[in-house]
């Protein structure tokens, strides 16, 4: 009898394990389902905006190449040399929107690799100088920790500029005044470079942790899109790398980025 009840006791304990395993597959699946569909309405939208906003680029493109024209070629123009600086400053702006509105296109569908050697130290320092005026005014210390002889590594430099400028963005927004942010750069193999950006910020709630690399997912209430974190994932990924975060509300979160030395085809 006693034979009997822990066969059907081990029974029981292997089909409640199945069907919880089944349970789990299927939500995964769905889940996948649902982050395809809302990567290809993203993929939609963001082409839509960039189709709209190259528009108007191509126009102001267009005037401030002919301004330049006549401010250069017209021997009395006045104020020559402030024109034409001017213009030089329009028309850098309007490649940097276009680099925007690229990959805006871009998103939702594999984006053009351009390889080159990058040196990670710099390309963060590089992010941070966007910022440097908002530490400043609000008392944020900002440390940049790197491992000595680190390598460079095969990558595109815009695209990385695009993920650690929201990361610290992020970092940034979940700060009070007097803040500090920690990137520390390593090698954690000979393969790897890992950044990692922590904060002693607000936190992330651990119900919203699942949650945070998803599309339209954010934690901002109506002052976010939901958009950046989903956005920083998917570029990370196509870079051959990956991303996860750590945090505690109230002690701050951390966000990890992987990188191979040499992206992988």
């Amino acid at each position: 009898m006693i034979g009997i009840l822990i066969t059907v006791s081990l029974r029981s304990k292997y089909i409640v394990n199945r069907l919880q395993e089944s349970d789990a597959r299927r939500a995964k699946v769905l889940h996948n389902i649902e982050y395809t569909n809302k990567m290809a309405t993203l993929g939609r939208l963001s082409a839509s905006v960039a189709h709209e906003i190259n528009n108007p680029l191509a126009i102001i493109n267009e005037k401030a190449g002919l301004i330049n024209d006549i401010a250069s070629y017209e021997p009395e123009f006045p104020k020559k040399d402030k024109i034409i600086a001017l213009v030089d400053s329009i028309t850098s702006s309007v490649e940097r929107c276009s680099r925007v509105t690229h990959r805006l296109l871009g998103f939702g569908r594999r984006m053009e690799f351009r390889k080159e050697q990058i040196d990670m130290e710099s390309l963060i320092n590089d992010v941070l100088d966007f910022q440097k005026s908002e530490a400043a005014h609000r008392n944020i210390r900002v440390n940049v920790n790197t491992e000595a002889n680190l390598q460079t590594i095969q990558s595109d430099k815009g695209q990385l500029q695009q993920v650690f400028l929201n990361l610290i963005n992020n970092a940034y927004n979940a700060l009070d005044k007097d803040g500090k942010i920690d990137i520390n750069i390593r090698h954690p193999n000979t393969n790897e470079i890992e950044v990692t950006i922590t904060d002693n910020g607000v936190g992330i709630a651990k119900k919203d942790l699942i949650h945070i690399f998803e599309p339209f997912f954010s934690t901002k209430g109506e002052s976010g899109t939901g958009l950046g974190l989903s956005i920083t994932k998917d570029i990370v990924e196509k870079l051959g790398g990956v991303i996860s975060v750590t945090s505690e509300e109230g002690r701050g979160t951390c966000f990890i980025v992987n990188l191979p030395i040499e992206r992988v085809e």
